[in-house]
């Protein structure tokens, strides 16, 4: 179902109201890499930290080496999961990450609502599914007709120029 801002027809003042200017593949590609660059930094902050907590117990060189195995098991079992709070949290509670601030992007419904947790969570299954098979489902918003890839359709959502 597509809203009278999609149609482009008439709103109730009588004016054709814009059609949304989605956001093309370069620029969301480029807002993803600012996100991944912020999640990084705050993450190897935070990993630094418990790395220089568990170090402060024993301030001994040979005591680095434990705690460096531990940061990196904490790494591995940890980041997955600190990736997929940042992107549910910001684009379910604003439907918008930094990355997408900075381009002036905005993720929204089909209709122009806002965007819901649970549609953020089901965009994000869909993003993991979109870059499984060589990110192909990324790519696919290169030729489609409103520049969604493969989670916006599967969400029923949109990214679009603020």
């Amino acid at each position: 179902m597509t809203s009278s801002k999609e149609n482009n027809t008439p709103n109730k003042a009588g004016e054709a109201t814009p059609q949304p200017q989605y956001a093309g593949f370069l620029a969301r590609g480029m807002a993803l890499g600012i996100d991944l660059l912020l999640i990084h930094l705050l993450y190897f902050c935070c990993l630094g930290a418990v790395a220089a907590a568990l170090w402060a117990h024993s301030p001994h060189w040979l005591a680095l080496i434990p705690s460096l195995l531990m940061c990196l098991l904490l790494f591995l079992l940890s980041f997955p999961l600190f990736v997929a709070v940042y992107f549910l949290a910001l684009h379910g509670w604003q439907g918008q990450t930094p990355g997408k601030m900075f381009l002036g992007l905005r993720v929204v419904r089909d209709d122009g609502g806002e965007v819901t947790p649970g549609l953020a969570f089901l965009r994000f299954i869909g993003f993991c599914l979109s870059i499984l098979p060589c990110g192909l489902g990324l790519f696919w918003s290169i030729i489609d007709r409103e520049k969604c890839a493969w989670h916006d359709h599967l969400a029923a959502t949109r990214v679009v120029m603020k």
